[in-house]
């Protein structure tokens, strides 16, 4: 089963906001309290993101459109 995760982020240097939407995945042998089997972006909005990884968990840097700074950094 899988859900979306809505998440407004907020640049630290230029203070531009917006929404980035995550989906999260629970597998059927995800036991409670062992977090999602799986992320990944589903919409970015605006930002740019710079993918590292997809399998099992998203990693990768979300940048600023506006300055280019780095917003979040998954590794």
């Amino acid at each position: 089963m899988a859900y979306l995760d809505p998440e407004t982020l907020a640049c630290p240097s230029c203070g531009k906001t917006g929404d980035l939407i995550w989906v999260i995945g629970e597998g059927p042998n995800t036991k409670p309290g062992e977090g999602p089997a799986y992320t990944d972006v589903q919409d970015a909005g605006d930002w740019v993101l710079d993918t590292i990884g997809t399998t099992p968990r998203w990693s990768g840097v979300i940048t600023c459109p506006d300055c280019k700074n780095p917003v979040l950094t998954r590794p």
